[in-house]
């Protein structure tokens, strides 16, 4: 997997599997997976305990969840102790059950962290901002130099604190960061000015003519209340139907704006992604994953993917189809890493 598309979708199916499901077994698969193939990617980028942090993070979420959960929901049939019911909230029992749902709560955060954490790792800045529509490319810009800006302020900073240090400022009280700062600054605003200087002369944000913002801005209003009415509307007594059309007609109508917007956008791209044959195969088979998912959830002829431990504790339920959609996310194991 080298392509940037074939990563969203795989972010894009890990995540609606993750949503779609309660059973912990799946849940368990996907994160152990999700853990091997982070410990794989942070190896090569040299990220010393990634592992270690993100499981520590997974064992935060799910103590919190499960005392959250078991604190204020008070369903089941198990009972393990029962607090007075004259303390607010929390008065009730304190069950397996809820205990339970809240471990299955936590997973799943876990799960979804870990998910974005990985995608983090495994494409670049540049990849990442360029999966922004050309309709937003000045913020598109705004989000590439600030990244890059940052880190050449901390090295310059390292670099005059070195200075200051060899020069006899020890650098102890908060006035001894004075002529850090100073020099700091100076510097900072002239890479500021050379730089928007620079994007001028290259012609950054061009108007283009016959343009009108005023349409843009019109097509994401009539968005907006076209997916808004659709909500609303189901809520009532409407036909489902009518919300699926509006839900449709919200989205059209925002990829016309997001399109034609961006045609007026004048981007070079110096350097194309390549696409490899592999890439379209693993896109292909995450949207044969998505297009089961939506299956499972649309028909009650096929295994469910859900879960509850209420009202009695009970196993939860193995069928074939969770076990291959909960190894969608281990997945880029089976292929070979390139940068």
């Amino acid at each position: 997997m080298t392509a940037t598309w074939a990563w969203v979708a795989w972010l894009i199916a890990g995540m609606v599997f993750l949503i779609s499901t309660r059973n912990p077994i799946y849940i368990i698969i996907s994160l152990v997976l999700l853990l091997i193939l982070g410990a794989h990617l942070s190896k090569k980028k040299d990220l010393k305990g990634w592992v270690n942090q993100n499981i520590r993070f997974l064992g935060t979420m799910i103590l919190l969840s499960t005392l959250i959960n078991g604190l204020f929901t008070h369903a089941g049939q198990s009972v393990i102790f029962t607090l007075p019911a004259n303390w607010l909230l929390i008065g009730g029992n304190i069950t397996y059950e809820s205990l339970v749902y809240g471990v299955v709560n936590g997973l799943i955060i876990g799960a979804l962290y870990l998910l974005f954490n990985i995608f983090n790792l495994a494409l670049s800045t540049k990849q990442i901002t360029r999966l922004i529509p050309p309709a937003f490319h000045p913020l598109t810009m705004m989000i590439t130099v600030s990244l890059t800006f940052f880190p050449s302020i901390q090295e310059r900073a390292r670099e005059i604190k070195e200075a200051q240090i060899i020069r006899g400022n020890p650098i102890r009280k908060a006035s001894d960061w004075l002529p850090i700062m100073i020099p700091l600054l100076i510097t900072s605003l002239e890479k500021a000015i050379l730089l928007s200087e620079s994007m001028t002369a290259r012609g950054f944000h061009s108007q283009v003519k016959g343009r009108n913002p005023s349409l843009g801005l019109a097509g994401l209003i009539l968005a907006i209340f076209s997916v808004f009415s659709g909500w609303v509307l189901s809520l009532y007594n409407y036909p489902q139907l009518v919300s699926i059309m509006l839900y449709v007609l919200g989205a059209a109508l925002l990829f016309l704006v997001l399109f034609l917007t961006g045609r007026g956008s004048r981007i070079t791209n110096l350097h194309r992604e390549s696409w490899q044959v592999l890439d379209v195969i693993i896109i292909g088979l995450f949207a044969v994953g998505l297009v089961t998912l939506i299956g499972v959830q649309i028909d009650p002829r096929l295994p469910s993917l859900g879960y509850s431990p209420y009202p009695s504790l009970v196993f939860p339920d193995i069928e074939p189809v969770g076990i291959l959609l909960s190894l969608m996310p281990g997945i880029p194991l089976a292929l070979k890493f390139n940068d």
